[in-house]
C-alpha cells in the first residue's frame, strides 16, 4: 500500500521534491510524512523494501529514506538492487536504523550517496540530513 502526499506548490514553482519512505512501522513512515511535509517536499510511502523499488522505479524520487530491518525484502537488499538498477542507482539513500544494526550496514555506508541516520531520531536531525542530502544530490546534477 503506497500513499503519496503531495504540498500542492502553486502553477509558477518548480515541481516538489519527491522522497519516498520506507519503513514496515506506520507510525515511522507517518512522523516522516508530516515532518518532511512541512518542509514542502512531496512524500511517497511504501511499507517495506520490494514496494518501495517499484515505487521507486515508477516515482523516481529525488531521496530515498528507508529503514534497514524490514519484512519482505530488508533495507540493504533494497539498496543493493537500487545501487545495481542504473535508472535509480543515482538517487541518495538515508538509512535508518538501530545502533544494534550497525555492523551490518557499515559496507553499505561504502557506497556512494548513502547515509546513515539511528532510530530513535530527533526530527530536526532528520530534516537536517535530507536538506543536506538533497543539497549534495543538486549539486553533483549540476556540476557544482
Amino acid at each position: 500500500m503506497s500513499v503519496t502526499d503531495s504540498p500542492n506548490p502553486s502553477p509558477s514553482a518548480a515541481p516538489p521534491i519527491k522522497i519516498i519512505t520506507i519503513d514496515d512501522e506506520a507510525p515511522i513512515r507517518h512522523l516522516i510524512r508530516h515532518a518532511l511535509r512541512r518542509e514542502h517536499y512531496e512524500i511517497v510511502e511504501a511499507g517495506n523494501g520490494r514496494e518501495g523499488l517499484e515505487i521507486i522505479r515508477r516515482e523516481l524520487p529525488d531521496l530515498i529514506v528507508m529503514d534497514v530491518v524490514m519484512p519482505e525484502m530488508n533495507g540493504l537488499d533494497t539498496l543493493q538492487a537500487i545501487r545495481a538498477d542504473a535508472r535509480i542507482a543515482h538517487i541518495p539513500v538515508l538509512l535508518l536504523t538501530g545502533f544494534r544494526d550497525a555492523e551490518k550496514i557499515e559496507a553499505a555506508l561504502r557506497t556512494p550517496r548513502t547515509e546513515f541516520l539511528a532510530k530513535p531520531f530527533l526530527v530536526e536531525a532528520l530534516k537536517e540530513r535530507v536538506r543536506n542530502m538533497i543539497a549534495a544530490s543538486n549539486g553533483e546534477r549540476t556540476g557544482a
